[in-house]
């Protein structure tokens, strides 16, 4: 569920914070990633505001 405007102080402009999963290819040996395999899914997110509310964490 999208939140539409902050149930704290009614402001429409919301922010929403993701936490994204990345696939790449890594070398032990040095640490170099070697190929990155770009955006898999989002993890979690959950929306904020700038007056301080911050809502919960939403999962899929």
């Amino acid at each position: 569920m999208e939140e539409e405007k902050c149930p704290q102080c009614g402001n429409e402009n919301l922010k929403v914070y993701e936490q994204i999963a990345v696939g790449r290819i890594r070398s032990v040996k040095t640490g170099k990633v070697l190929k990155i395999e770009g955006f898999l899914e989002t993890t979690c997110w959950n929306y904020f505001c700038k007056c301080g509310w911050v809502g919960e964490i939403l999962t899929t």
